[in-house]
């Protein structure tokens, strides 16, 4: 096969585009036999590469089934937010567990040692940093803790002094009143941040084609951003590609890139379906 003939076996000018971080990737239309939500499906094996995840069953033939994010060294957005999800189930748990420590402080003459500020609350810590590193729909979500969190620290030394001054009653009945109010609400806004995330969290299966009939593996993307058409002068080579060559130099799957300059979106890095079988097999 020529260059030249290579060049152009997967160009069907339409791409399918997705996000990896901050970078947006496409694959050519032409090697994707199917798009489907079968992720839920997959038979899962531990016992290959990390890219390998299991099987795939696409009418009724099993599949190998690849994370793109591991075959192309990249961080999986899917695995951000699953961590992300994680963090909150635990800061959640967390904060049940103060609730509980300061209403035994206040029944008895224990001493409450846990965090009387945010500012010295592990989870207030992480909130910092994901503001940084987090994507603009999680940073969001995650803004939404600042003055709830904050406020449900001031408890303690709230309901402590209300012990010190009108005694154990008052205070467990005060903490009463804000288990209905603030507490419950921080109780809702840490349920509501992990359903909102988990909504986010919908893998895509591409079935990958070299004849146009049946299945060579599947690919499994944290998520799906477009199907566009792009003319051949938007088109950009990034170096001569031997898409059938087994050589080790050459298994960088990027062949190209799209460029247009009418458009308000961002430039596609072009993945080839025949480079990543050979990251596969190497």
């Amino acid at each position: 096969m020529t260059n030249a003939t290579a060049n152009y076996a997967e160009r069907s000018n339409r791409m399918l585009t997705f996000m990896l971080g901050d970078t947006r990737f496409a694959i050519d239309i032409s090697s994707i036999l199917s798009i489907t939500d079968d992720f839920d499906k997959l038979e899962r094996s531990s016992n290959h590469q990390d890219a390998f995840l299991g099987y795939l069953y696409y009418r009724n033939k099993p599949v190998n089934t690849f994370e793109i994010s591991s075959l192309l060294g990249r961080q999986s957005n899917r695995q951000l937010l699953t961590n992300t999800i994680g963090t909150l189930q635990e800061a959640e748990n967390d904060h049940v567990k103060w609730v509980q420590s300061l209403e035994e402080a206040l029944r008895s003459d224990g001493v409450f040692n846990l965090p009387r500020k945010a500012s010295e609350c592990g989870f207030d810590t992480w909130l910092g940093e994901q503001a940084g590193t987090a994507d603009d729909t999680t940073r969001a979500l995650l803004q939404r803790f600042k003055g709830p969190h904050a406020e449900f620290h001031s408890l303690a030394d709230k309901l402590l002094k209300i012990k010190a001054t009108d005694g154990d009653d008052a205070a467990l009945k005060e903490l009463r009143s804000q288990k209905r109010g603030l507490i419950n609400e921080a109780a809702r806004l840490f349920k509501y941040a992990q359903e909102q995330l988990k909504s986010s969290v919908h893998p895509v299966v591409l079935y990958i084609t070299r004849d146009g009939v049946t299945p060579w593996f599947a690919l499994i993307l944290d998520s799906m951003d477009d199907i566009v058409s792009y003319e051949n002068e938007q088109f950009t080579q990034l170096r001569e590609f031997e898409f059938e060559s087994t050589t080790k130099h050459n298994n960088d799957p990027v062949y190209g890139y799209i460029h247009n300059p009418e458009a308000d979106e961002q430039d596609c890095l072009i993945l080839s379906a025949a480079r990543l079988a050979q990251l596969i097999d190497h």
